[in-house]
């Protein structure tokens, strides 16, 4: 094959697998209500316990198809109450963040352990909470 076969072919190969989607981050509030240090890493709690750094998931769209896939990262606490109470340890909800390929919808599911999380669209943010 011509070098300059060679290189269209490539050039196409690689615009074909730029085309799921757009980096979107996504967004998701596990308001488990832990007592944790706020910016500690952290995981979900009780029911939420399969909500943790490493576990897969898998975003489906409304349709059920899946659109992306992936490994959860480590979340960070965030202050479940506005008030200052003034100790060290608070009641906290964990929030996981992070990067994945999206095709444009309004809407998408976050299956963790089978169980879906919808996630909503929000400008380029994909944004989630349990419960």
């Amino acid at each position: 094959m011509p070098r300059s076969r060679s290189l269209g072919v490539l050039a196409l190969l690689l615009l074909l697998a730029g085309c799921g989607g757009a980096s979107t981050e996504v967004k998701l509030l596990v308001r488990d209500g832990t007592v944790r240090s706020v910016g500690s890493e952290c995981s979900g709690t009780g029911a939420y316990a399969s909500l943790h750094r490493s576990a897969k998931f898998v975003v489906r769209g409304v349709g059920g198809e899946q659109v992306a896939s992936g490994v959860l990262p480590a979340g960070k606490a965030v202050a479940a109450l506005e008030e200052d109470l003034e100790v060290p340890r608070v009641p906290t909800f964990c929030e996981l963040t992070f990067e994945v390929s999206l095709p444009a919808a309004d809407a998408y599911d976050l299956v963790v352990d089978g169980e879906p999380i919808r996630l909503q669209r929000k400008d380029n943010q994909a944004v989630g909470m349990v419960p």
